[in-house]
């Protein structure tokens, strides 16, 4: 149901372009794939390649610019979305607008801190309030979104609640992460505005 260009065209412009901001635990990161963490990532080559030019010299708002006109490049930034966070997940099977949300929260949180947050709103509203029974086996919190996350979420929606109810749910669970992370870690409360914002999504 959901598709992906819908997904990735917002997800696109919140994880802008270039940068290398040294209080960022990612370190150099374009288009929100950070270079300490996917070193692998073709595109790098790319992008060292370009470092030659006036833009890079410049600052970074204009190597951001100058890197988005190189198509090949974002192809690959689109690509790496797609292979890497949407489709592991099938999100596609979901309305759009929720399938919207995890692939964000993926994106930004890691697979495995957003799966914890998924697998907890899924045991959170498991009850069948006509039966006052479970609708499923709670989830272990491990992370791992896999068959049973998935089927326990599309149960949710079948019989329980509904994809804006959910959202709003996963929305709380990660501006409690960006507050908890700012709280006790004073080096990120640079970012913490830009994160509020991006919880509201």
């Amino acid at each position: 149901m959901a598709d992906f260009e819908k997904a990735y065209a917002p997800l696109k412009s919140h994880e802008g372009g270039w940068i290398n901001n040294q209080a960022d635990r990612g370190g150099e990161t374009y288009a929100g794939i950070s270079r300490k963490f996917f070193p692998s990532w073709e595109g790098w080559a790319i992008i060292d390649a370009e470092k030659v030019t006036s833009a890079y010299k410049k600052n970074a708002s204009a190597f951001s610019a100058h890197l988005s006109k190189i198509e090949p490049l974002n192809i690959m930034v689109r690509d790496w979305y797609r292979t890497n966070w949407w489709d592991p997940w099938g999100l596609g099977r979901f309305p759009q607008a929720l399938a919207d949300e995890i692939f964000e929260q993926a994106v930004n949180l890691g697979k495995g801190g957003s799966g914890k947050y998924i697998q907890r709103v899924c045991n959170s509203f498991n009850l069948n309030k006509k039966t006052g029974k479970p609708l499923f086996v709670d989830l272990v919190e491990d992370g791992v979104v896999g068959p049973k996350t998935l089927s326990a979420m599309s149960t949710l929606l079948k019989d329980r609640t509904n994809d804006a109810a959910l959202v709003h749910a996963l929305n709380c669970m990660q501006g409690a992460h960006y507050i908890g992370l700012a709280a006790k870690t004073p080096s990120q409360r640079t970012f913490v505005d830009g994160w509020m914002k991006r919880a509201q999504l």
